[in-house]
């Protein structure tokens, strides 16, 4: 049986469109199991210095994280530094702030994954006066 050159490029098609599509929904379930944050978070004032020490205690982190330090403000709050980062297991990572120049010595640290959406919460905060 003869089939025209154009049903077997539309078959083609079809089957290649459908491979990517279930390629793609594979790789956004893999990032759906990787799971939320786990983490220690500590802070601390040394000589008016602030000190954040973040620990991830759960797995890998299958994409970069943005740590962001913020100076908290009685009605708002201003970005000081922010970092991208991707812990693996047992990980840690320190951040040193300087706060003699602040206006306020009020701090909060704020980690924002990368594979899932997470609320606006201070992980971490602290006065250093």
């Amino acid at each position: 049986m003869l089939r025209s050159p154009k049903y077997a490029l539309g078959v083609f098609s079809v089957i290649a469109i459908t491979g990517i599509a279930t390629a793609a929904l594979a790789a956004e379930s893999a990032q759906a199991t990787a799971g939320f944050l786990k983490m220690n978070v500590s802070a601390n004032c040394v000589d008016g210095n602030a000190f954040f020490r973040v620990k991830n205690v759960g797995e890998d982190w299958p994409k970069t994280s943005t740590f962001a330090i913020y100076n908290m403000r009685k009605k708002s709050r201003k970005l000081i530094s922010k970092r991208r980062m991707r812990l693996k297991d047992g990980q840690r990572a320190s951040f040193k702030i300087k706060t003699a120049k602040l206006p306020t010595a009020r701090l909060g640290l704020w980690v924002k994954p990368g594979w899932y959406k997470r609320p606006f919460i201070y992980d971490a905060t602290i006065k250093c006066s």
